[in-house]
């Protein structure tokens, strides 16, 4: 009787304990979150890593990306992969700035002086620092993609910060960039990405703020047909996956994935580059007006007060600017 009843404990604390065991026998079947259609450099760059990670497992690991905000809207998506519900996904960092302290540093405006800068410092120091941040919340970081220069897109030329002052601006929900927002003197509106186009057309907003590819790819510039090259903003995304799908991997399979991730970040960078001069190509010949920005200098000027809110107090953070700087 207390053999049968050790042996019952025994197969109770098993079956308790098999869920969080490296699965490396059987089938997984992971779903991955992307905001962006499957055509875009993100949604290739993803499905190039699903594809990989199939190949090397021997399809024990199933990967399917459900683009164009499927499974929800960025902020839901970051919860539910927290959660597990989501097993890998490519977002923007600017979410995470309220999450994750290191994200706010490469959200700084104006701090990479080109592409090749941003690449340099996201795949060493400042990625180092910002994937430590995201696996305390839930978040494994694999690889970095590229997101472009970002600038401002308004119903109505914008040629210095004085033209900004009053206009209401979409930014995404982080209180750097509401900051960001208010000292260039706009009125910052937090909205989802996807309800930028009817805030723009009905009103709502006046202006919102984006990649090349993003104001191409959603049409924005049908009603917001002024992009000023402000290029205040070069914000990496990461290529992650949960933490909770991570813990049930073994070692072999990690490697796996994080080799994976790597040559689907080659892949989007590559794909980014070209995606970047078509679709200015594409806004200039439907009728957008652009606006180059060449000083930057009376843009940047009124940011002193955004660096010292988020990173004067904090020496991690001031050191990470100071490395970024220093990058040749």
């Amino acid at each position: 009787m207390i053999l049968k009843t050790a042996l019952r404990a025994v197969a109770v604390a098993a079956a308790v304990l098999l869920p969080f065991a490296p699965s490396t026998g059987s089938a997984q079947e992971w779903r991955g979150w992307n905001i962006h259609a499957a055509d875009y450099p993100n949604g290739r760059g993803l499905d190039r890593f699903g594809e990989l990670v199939g190949q090397r497992t021997n399809n024990r690991i199933r990967m399917r990306t459900y683009h164009s905000a499927q499974l929800g809207q960025q902020d839901e998506a970051i919860q539910q992969m927290r959660l597990g519900s989501i097993d890998f996904a490519n977002f923007n960092l600017s979410p995470f700035n309220n999450l994750a302290p290191s994200t706010n540093v490469v959200t700084l405006p104006f701090l990479f002086r080109d592409v090749a800068h941003s690449h340099a410092a996201i795949d060493g120091v400042a990625g180092q620092e910002i994937a430590r941040d995201l696996e305390a919340i839930g978040i494994i970081a694999l690889s970095w993609f590229d997101a472009g220069a970002r600038s401002i897109y308004t119903t109505r030329p914008v040629r210095t910060p004085a033209d900004l002052r009053g206009m209401k601006i979409r930014v995404q929900t982080s209180d750097l960039w509401i900051d960001l927002m208010r000292a260039l003197g706009a009125n910052p509106t937090p909205l989802p990405f996807g309800e930028v186009f009817t805030s723009l057309q009905s009103g709502v907003i006046d202006g919102a703020e984006n990649n090349w590819p993003s104001y191409e790819s959603t049409r924005h510039f049908e009603v917001a047909r002024f992009y000023s090259t402000t290029e205040h903003s070069n914000v990496p995304e990461v290529l992650a996956v949960s933490r909770q799908r991570w813990q049930r991997l073994n070692e072999a399979e990690r490697n796996i994935l994080r080799d994976a991730a790597r040559e689907a970040a080659t892949l989007q960078r590559q794909l980014w580059a070209e995606r970047e001069v078509q679709s200015r190509q594409r806004v200039v010949a439907a009728g957008a007006t652009v606006i180059e920005i060449t000083d930057r200098s009376p843009w940047s000027a009124l940011m002193a007060p955004v660096y010292e809110k988020y990173t004067g107090s904090n020496p991690r953070l001031s050191n990470m600017v100071r490395q970024i700087r220093e990058l040749r």
